[in-house]
């Protein structure tokens, strides 16, 4: 959904040299055009081809789901296969809309199955009558211990600091991203214009696609997602649960909210902060459960891993500090099945703690755990939003904190023993912060990884032969004008 600027009057405004002078100048002047205004169309959907692509995890391991969104094309699939020229496989979508907070489009679901484990798929959604997408591509979980590599982000919006974040995490050629609430911040818009905005919910689904159209995203919800607490009676949520799904009844839920799945080597919980999650609520005896199960289940799944929105460990001073009330009823249940990591948000920066429990940190003199006591909590709130400041009074818990920058995390599986993780900052892909887990020995400099996008050099080769083009086209129109008015 680009606008391409209409070249003709430039054209016509060319000097009269000759013919084939004029032809190769607008086609060039059209070509140049072409890449430089045919940027995305911010606010309602106005096309009726396929866009907001996105991919999940099924509830089984062969299967893959994509979502995408058109403005009224009620028909549609997907079709996919082992190379972008043979999508040999295909199966139909379905559909369905809402109307909560005034929007318009259509919401499209189609499960891609079955699917082989650590394989490379090409796809592409749509029809021949409201239009393909183009073709994108997505990798399984392996069936081993090969290296996995898993993005970890929160609060993002589509603000300048959410496109470099997006753009950068699009590069780190990811497999898995676990994102901890606060998606679009549509019900944020209402404290502006007395009503929740549905098109933001459309800015940030073209704005993720970068991401999430070749790496599937699991999501957390956030309080940014109950939309009903600001301007939109009766919409709470409806947006979130009617544009995500999640698979959650696979693993013994009763509610998309809260969830669990395996991937690679890990066991993933997805909790719900915006529900009741005291001691004694659906959802703490659902945890409890799943916990006790992934106890058992860890000769498979020796990584568990929970991600939800409210931090239980925070230092932040311009933000919302730890959440004594999410602490207090289930930390000791992350602690009894030891968890390896807990990944949050809410709190607009980035923060790394030891392994703690009750506040009290374990192994404080390094950041190669091995064997940790407790789980190690991130808060990745970094995904676009207005930074938090930090609290100088740094508690004993803190290992790592980082208020100036925008950025994301990637948790790699480097073998069954160990992890490591990483924070990269949103512009240059810095690393801001790194750490590592295992089980046994520490790890060691051979295993572990100091990853750099492989696009980079490519993307700075383009760049150079984009500019080098612009200013050679800018100089043969000077020359070609000069000899006009020479003429005359």
């Amino acid at each position: 959904m680009g606008e391409v600027l209409n070249g003709t009057i430039i054209c016509q405004q060319l000097v009269k040299s000759t013919m084939q002078a004029r032809i190769l100048v607008c086609f060039l002047t059209l070509s140049l055009l072409s890449v430089s205004w045919a940027v995305p169309v911010m606010g309602e959907v106005e096309s009726d081809g396929p866009e907001q692509i996105h991919l999940a995890l099924s509830e089984q391991s062969s299967e893959m789901v994509v979502t995408w969104i058109t403005s009224s094309h009620t028909g549609g699939g997907v079709e996919w296969g082992l190379s972008a020229i043979s999508l040999n496989n295909s199966v139909l979508g379905v559909n369905h809309t809402y109307t909560a907070d005034d929007w318009e489009g259509v919401v499209h679901d189609a499960v891609m199955d079955p699917l082989l484990p650590g394989t490379e798929y090409f796809y592409r959604v749509g029809d021949e009558v409201g239009g393909w997408s183009a073709v994108y591509s997505f990798s399984t979980a392996p069936a081993d211990d090969s290296r996995v590599r898993i993005g970890l982000i929160g609060d993002m919006d589509e603000t300048d600091g959410a496109r470099d974040v997006v753009s950068e995490m699009a590069s780190q050629n990811l497999d898995l991203v676990l994102f901890a609430g606060d998606l679009s911040y549509a019900y944020d818009s209402a404290r502006f214009w007395d009503k929740v905005d549905g098109d933001e919910w459309d800015d940030w689904g073209r704005l993720y696609q970068q991401v999430s159209a070749n790496t599937p995203t699991m999501f957390a919800v956030g309080n940014h997602e109950n939309e009903e607490q600001d301007g939109c009676e009766g919409c709470g949520f409806q947006a979130y649960l009617n544009r995500v799904n999640m698979p959650y009844a696979a693993s013994g839920s009763n509610s998309e909210f809260w969830y669990s799945f395996n991937y690679s080597l890990f066991h993933i919980i997805s909790i719900s902060t915006e529900h009741d999650f005291e001691n004694g609520s659906a959802q703490h005896q659902w945890l409890s459960q799943d916990l006790e199960l992934a106890t058992l289940d860890r000769e498979a799944h020796p990584w568990v891993l929970v991600f939800f929105h409210r931090p239980m460990y925070s230092s932040t001073s311009g933000g919302h500090g730890s959440d004594l009330e999410v602490r207090s009823a289930l930390e000791s249940l992350l602690v009894q099945h030891s968890v390896d990591i807990v990944i949050t948000g809410h709190d607009h920066n980035y923060e790394r703690t030891f392994p703690v429990n009750s506040s009290q940190a374990y192994q404080t003199n390094t950041s190669q755990f091995v064997n940790p006591k407790a789980p190690i909590h991130l808060v990745v709130g970094t995904g676009g939003r207005v930074l938090y400041r930090y609290d100088s009074s740094e508690p004993e818990w803190s290992a790592a904190y980082d208020s100036t920058t925008h950025g994301y995390g990637v948790l790699e599986l480097l073998n069954k023993d160990a992890l490591q993780f990483t924070f990269y900052d949103d512009e240059h892909g810095d690393v801001v912060d790194t750490f590592t887990i295992s089980r046994g020995d520490p790890v060691t400099s051979e295993n572990t990884v100091n990853y750099q996008p492989e696009s980079t050099t490519l993307e700075i080769v383009m760049t150079i032969i984009l500019i080098l083009f612009a200013l050679y086209l800018a100089s043969w129109l000077y020359r070609i004008f000069r000899f006009q008015f020479t003429e005359k």
